[in-house]
């Protein structure tokens, strides 16, 4: 029985509910001679950082259960780097600068409608497995106290587990399951809901990567209008 919930919940996994649209992110008035502007500033102060040593039995290496773990907080000096962006005169949000400066976006979101509605042809054949299996599970309780029979509680069970698999992979494999996996990765890459207000980023990464895309953005407008930005108005 135990096997057999592990394998209902594993083919859960292998695909869900189509995403949503993600949030659309209003961009500021585009204009063909402006450029995109990173500064980065990085500070150090003294900040109280937790830190943790551990005490070992002879023999015993850290993290053995053996081993005691100390807490304690110490004043150290701490770098942060932050980052913020401006469209021509005026300041974006790190929403609005991963907006501008991925040309793909429009292709993007257009790729995600694409496998959202692939994705939910899907649910039929889905929910109808996860029904058949966890019909066969309830079935062969039921089977099996009402006959004492190991063997058609048995039966029940697998027969379940057969039907609602095989429909669960008719599903994934020919009405478009495969591609909730794509678009879930894709709507995750797309969904820009927590930064719509985001003015500073704080890291180093950050920094790294902002500036390389807004040289991109600024070297490729320089050579001419972009057709992204017309697509966008």
């Amino acid at each position: 029985m135990k096997s057999v919930m592990c394998l209902s919940l594993s083919l859960a996994a292998c695909y869900g509910a189509a995403p949503p649209k993600p949030v659309h992110v209003q961009l500021p008035m585009l204009q063909n001679d402006a450029e995109i502007g990173v500064f980065s500033e990085s500070k150090t102060t003294i900040e109280q950082v937790q830190r943790q040593a551990s005490t070992c039995p002879q023999g015993k290496s850290e993290g053995d259960p053996s081993c005691v773990v100390t807490k304690y907080t110490v004043a150290e000096p701490v770098t942060r780097t932050t980052t913020t962006a401006t469209y021509g005169d005026g300041p974006i949000t790190y929403a609005q600068f991963r907006v501008l400066t991925d040309p793909h976006w429009d292709q993007k979101l257009a790729e995600l409608d694409d496998l959202a509605h692939r994705c939910t042809r899907a649910n039929i054949p889905r929910y109808v497995g996860l029904g058949l299996m966890v019909g066969g599970l309830i079935g062969s309780y039921i089977v099996g106290s009402a006959t004492g029979s190991t063997g058609a509680s048995q039966g029940t069970l697998w027969g379940g587990v057969a039907g609602g698999g095989a429909s669960y992979a008719l599903g994934y494999f020919a009405f478009g399951g495969r591609q909730c996996n794509e678009a879930r990765s894709l709507f995750n890459e797309l969904d820009m809901s927590g930064n719509l207000a985001t003015n500073v980023v704080e890291g180093d990464s950050y920094a790294v990567e902002m500036k390389t895309l807004a040289e991109q953005f600024n070297a490729t407008h320089r050579n001419g209008p972009s057709a992204r930005l017309d697509m966008r108005r």
